[in-house]
């Protein structure tokens, strides 16, 4: 759900012409508009009073979704990202990209469920990671956020005390960093728990208007202006939520363990790591090529100031605290932090290769299995399939970036594993699929990688359920060799990469068809089509913009997506379909195809006719086709799911190869799909199954 306006407020004008440069890249892709106001005067007004002045900037806020993120702090305990702040320190994000703390946060609240209108206030300098889905922000007034945790850590935060124990309670007190007995007394304590405060604040357009009438000056939104919610102001309500994280770094110490791992953080430097000597503990942030080499002992680090045409070197150890021990009074950073230029530290940071690829997941509405070789040799393939985006984003996330080093750093954020490959012999020996980095070994393989250029740097990620159906193992590797393809210089047309992808699969012994990578690269809903023969050489027909838009809203009406809980991962299936193909003297398996491929020409040609029953008709009969040629496609438990919501429903079927993933539903109408998420919500048949939103990707 994406923001109309993003704020971020400085201290002073100085602090604001620093964000202003680090938000001027995102204008466009992060949000349309996006302001940085400082405080009036160049002197802080606190949290409130910073409020006021932003919401008399934007004025009228009854059309416009708004989030302000406070970040007027000196960032003193950080000082290799004081020049900038903290809420532009790189973090890497749900899905293994390297993006700012900003992007992160500003990504995290786009998945709340929030009116059309209204402001979120959130703190800068910390991302939380909690279940957005579950928040109500449809109460008037004031609705916060916050989450269950020891009455120890509540004395070290504000304290909500709700009238009652469900999720969305009207607050009857606001406790500013109560001791556990003070928490009890106040009766904040339930079960042994405090309702911790996320800094996460909505305000809705009739109080935003009161807020700037009532003109404060100075206070802090979380103290002063609370009490004054307390006292009749507005309405003031908490969801509270089970549970939360969050991401924060607040130190040099906390930097160095979150994103050094304990041992090295280097960013933002124009020299070659070569030509670093570093000793352990060490954070090195914005060197110019000129200050080079490096040679630090353990525990020092460096950061770099252009100040007045010239690079300022900052020396100091990771223990140094800046805030407490006087040094930062003592270097004058406070005034060296004014004359800073932004746009030679974005600079460095540019100077810094690096390729990402994002792609959707796709949903096949008709026709898989006759993408799948020998299938599609013998008989050719057909298959309506559409690129989604899941929950309002593209879950396939890969990202490339050159070394210098003779080596391949490998990363999966999904896994939590890393490794290092040294040499080709490794890259190209026989894979074993079971290896968690056969995927990159193969893709790497198949592009012809070498170690001719240096080596690389590469993150892959998925945020979605494994075994899920979606086409998610072909659409990363699909973007994996999209990123290589572009690190050698070659233009990654979309039938090159899905025939690498295809030999890719091979490589991994894992065997798979064409649709899900074509699925994932080409936008869009379509029907792809292939002859007979080993070459296969896909036709698509995209439906027309005027279909398309018909059909989107169709599924924005009718249509859910569920996940069933259960994970069943294609390649376990893939051997006993192939086999009955094979093996069946009474071409019983050859029948099932062709209707298969009619089946996926008959629903591409319903949906360009906008033709919703016979879609519907062609998705169900996709779905007994899909059991008669693999029983094992059903099971008790999907059965009975289609059971519970068999009274509404025109259409279902499991995405891919069935026994588990995704469930595509379409119902019989936009109440009735309402009643199938009440009633699979408030009785679901297994705990880990729960509704994904979807839309059609672009």
């Amino acid at each position: 759900m994406k923001f109309d306006v993003l704020v971020v407020t400085a201290s002073n004008e100085a602090q604001a012409r620093g964000y202003r440069a680090m938000v001027a890249p995102l204008v466009g892709a992060l949000a349309e508009k996006i302001l940085v106001v400082p405080d009036p005067g160049g002197k802080r007004v606190g949290s409130l009073g910073s409020t006021v002045g932003v919401l008399k900037k934007l004025g009228d806020v009854s059309k416009s979704r708004v989030l302000v993120c406070h970040s007027g702090g000196d960032s003193k305990r950080l000082p290799a990202y004081a020049a900038i702040g903290k809420a532009f320190v790189p973090v890497p994000d749900s899905c293994g990209r390297t993006v700012s703390l900003f992007e992160r946060i500003v990504a995290n609240m786009e998945r709340l469920k929030l009116p059309k209108g209204g402001v979120l206030v959130v703190c800068g300098d910390v991302a939380p990671e909690f279940d957005f889905g579950s928040c109500d922000f449809s109460k008037g007034g004031v609705t916060g956020v916050a989450y269950y945790d020891s009455p120890e850590e509540g004395s070290r935060h504000g304290v909500y005390v709700p009238e009652n124990g469900r999720r969305l309670s009207a607050v009857r007190a606001f406790l500013q960093k109560p001791s556990p007995s003070a928490a009890k007394s106040a009766g904040a304590v339930r079960r042994g728990k405090v309702a911790v405060d996320t800094g996460i604040l909505w305000i809705d357009p009739a109080t935003a208007k009161k807020i700037v009438a009532a003109g404060w000056k100075v206070g802090d939104i979380y103290d002063e202006f609370a009490h004054e919610l307390l006292g009749g102001f507005a309405p003031f309500h908490v969801n509270v939520v089970p549970r939360c994280s969050f991401f924060h770094i607040g130190s040099t110490r906390e930097l160095l363990a979150r994103l050094g791992k304990g041992r090295e953080w280097v960013e933002g430097c124009a020299i070659p790591r070569g030509e670093m000597k570093l000793g352990g503990r060490n954070v090195v942030t914005f060197v110019p090529r000129e200050l080079g080499p490096i040679d630090l002992a353990e525990g020092e680090c460096l950061t770099c100031l252009p100040v007045g045409g010239k690079w300022l070197p900052i020396r100091y150890r990771v223990e140094d605290d800046f805030k407490s021990d006087g040094k930062w009074e003592k270097l004058k950073l406070g005034e060296i932090m004014k004359r800073v230029d932004h746009k030679k530290l974005l600079a460095l940071r540019k100077a810094e290769d690096c390729i990402t690829v994002e792609l959707p997941l796709r949903i096949d509405f008709a026709g898989g299995w006759s993408d799948t070789p020998p299938i599609c040799y013998k008989m050719g393939g057909a298959v309506f399939n559409a690129a989604v985006t899941l929950n309002g984003v593209k879950p396939v996330k890969v990202r490339v970036r050159r070394l210098a080093e003779r080596e391949v750093r490998v990363e999966s954020v999904d896994l939590g594993k890393s490794g290092v490959l040294k040499s080709l012999a490794e890259i190209r020996a026989p894979k074993d699929p079971h290896d968690w980095c056969a995927l990159v070994k193969s893709a790497l393989t198949v592009t012809k990688f070498d170690f001719s250029h240096g080596g690389l740097d590469i993150k892959i990620s998925a945020d979605v359920p494994k075994g899920s159906g979606m086409g998610t193992s072909s659409i990363l590797g699909a973007a994996l060799v999209t990123a290589l393809e572009r690190v050698a210089g070659r233009r990654p047309e979309w039938k090159r990469v899905a025939s690498l992808t295809l030999a890719l699969e091979r490589e991994m012994a894992t065997g798979g068809g064409w649709q899900d990578q074509i699925g994932g690269l080409v936008p869009g809903a379509h029907l792809v089509v292939t002859k007979p023969g080993k070459s296969q050489d896909p036709r698509m027909s995209r439906v027309s913009p005027r279909a398309e838009k018909a059909f989107s809203k169709f599924l924005g009406d009718r249509a859910l997506l569920y996940f069933t809980g259960r994970k069943r991962m294609a390649r376990n299936v893939l051997r006993g379909v192939l086999a009955f193909f094979a093996e069946d003297p009474d071409d019983i398996a050859r029948s099932i195809v062709r209707r298969l491929k009619s089946d996926a020409e008959r629903a591409f040609k319903a949906v360009e006719s906008c033709d919703w029953d016979s879609f519907c008709s062609a998705v169900n009969d996709y779905w007994l086709s899909k059991k008669a040629l693999d029983p094992g496609s059903t099971n008790p438990l999907v059965e009975l799911i289609i059971a519970r919501m068999a009274p509404w429903i025109s259409a279902v079927s499991l995405c891919g190869a069935g026994g588990g993933g995704f469930m595509f539903v379409v119902a019989r109408s936009k109440d009735a799909k309402a009643k199938i998420k009440s009633v699979l919500e408030k009785h679901p048949p297994i705990k880990s199954g729960r509704f994904f939103d979807f839309e059609i990707a672009e």
